[in-house]
């Protein structure tokens, strides 16, 4: 695929709507974030305390029988942690190795403690009862179960008593310290890090302070398509985790479809990216952690401007919104919208069969170096004993 420019020329090609994502992030470098760091020191010092007693073993971590592999991040949102889940359960299966994903179900409305979303061939519950990016992986997913709970050992307990997997994928789980991992992959974002203002919550993104990189086997930089960036991230984690395997990433564009449509009609509509997209003027609406990495991507598809429209993570549209987003379609006079997977389901759900073009782009996350290492300790700490090979 060709490139765009570099990432400063790709910036220059852009706009904005402001909207309430943009002004959450206004705030952290407001005189209101002031205000709430003494509360970010309280809330470290709890983090600092939990971590600490699981580290002198007075809290444990409960173990089922079986690998579990947990893939998080220490930033609020926006670092790709769920397409390397998708592409780590994909590959798994390739390898023939049995996999459920667990998932909390962040933001789902439903009062049971575990819900099973897919049993690898069926969805079996709503996008209300499955949270935004457990359905999505229903969605897209095949011969792969996929379960939500705030609990992730009772999860697994159904995971193993149901499907009798060999591997459990914890999306979003590196905090989730009740449950035993035998593999910590830790994603984090190439342009930001340490997020936004290297500050703990609420006056920063961090939900950990740096020196937890440290307890990662794996850390995986994402969106690394700026060579000079990518070598500075690269050098931060490195000084902070020496330790852990460092990969690098792309979130790669693999099709384009019609958001509107039964299953058969999207498959017969499936666009390649580059073709699709060039030359044209788009609307980039998502409501997900990195919406400069999503106008970004759309730009390197060589598309002439993008217009982006952003929501805050996990944002459930209505038809207000539907309407903005017509309006903001007319003034830019863009060719198309382009949204993601993440928000497909629930902008369909509300506009039905609009007249607006809407598509959605698909996109991949792809290692680009160092795989052989990663398939090493894969094989060293899960594949081994899943699959008893010696």
């Amino acid at each position: 695929m060709r490139a765009a420019g570099t990432y400063e020329q790709l910036l220059m090609k852009r706009t904005y709507s402001r909207d309430l994502a943009s002004f959450q992030k206004s705030l952290l470098f407001s005189p209101i974030r002031f205000l709430l760091i003494p509360l970010s020191w309280l809330y470290g010092a709890s983090v600092w305390l939990r971590n600490r007693l699981y580290a002198l073993g007075v809290f444990r971590a409960r173990t089922l029988p079986c690998r579990v592999i947990s893939v998080g991040n220490i930033v609020v949102g926006g670092t790709g942690k769920t397409p390397a889940v998708i592409a780590l359960a994909k590959h798994l299966q390739a390898e023939k190795v049995r996999v459920a994903i667990l998932l909390r179900g962040y933001k789902r409305q439903s009062r049971e403690k575990v819900t099973i979303v897919s049993d690898g061939e069926t969805v079996c519950a709503s996008l209300k009862e499955s949270g935004d990016e457990a359905y999505m992986m229903a969605k897209h997913l095949s011969g792969i179960p996929i379960i939500v709970s705030r609990q992730r050992y009772r999860a697994g307990q159904v995971a193993l008593k149901r499907f009798g997997v060999d591997v459990l994928l914890l999306d979003d789980g590196f905090q989730h310290r009740q449950l035993a991992r035998n593999v910590d992959i830790l994603t984090v974002a190439t342009r930001c890090p340490l997020g936004n203002s290297a500050k703990l919550l609420p006056a920063g993104t961090l939900r950990e302070t740096p020196t937890a990189l440290r307890r990662a086997d794996i850390i995986l930089l994402t969106h690394t398509d700026t060579p000079d960036v990518s070598l500075h991230a690269k050098e931060t984690v490195k000084r902070l985790a020496p330790n852990a395997l460092i990969l690098e990433s792309i979130h790669q564009p693999v099709s384009v479809y019609p958001l509107t449509g039964d299953k058969s009609t999207k498959k017969t509509n499936i666009l390649d990216p580059e073709k699709a997209l060039e030359g044209k003027r788009i609307l980039a609406v998502c409501g997900i952690g990195n919406p400069d990495a999503f106008a970004t991507t759309l730009m390197r598809c060589s598309a002439e401007s993008v217009e982006l429209l952003a929501y805050p993570d996990h944002h459930v549209y209505t038809e207000a919104d539907f309407v903005r987003i017509d309006t903001v379609f007319q003034a830019a006079q863009a060719d198309i919208i382009v949204t993601t997977q993440k928000d497909e389901q629930k902008l369909e759900a509300l506009v039905g069969d609009p007249e607006l073009p809407i598509f959605v782009l698909a996109v991949a996350l792809v290692i680009t170096e160092d795989v052989e290492k990663l398939l090493e300790l894969l094989v060293k700490r899960v594949l081994v004993k899943t699959l008893n090979i010696t």
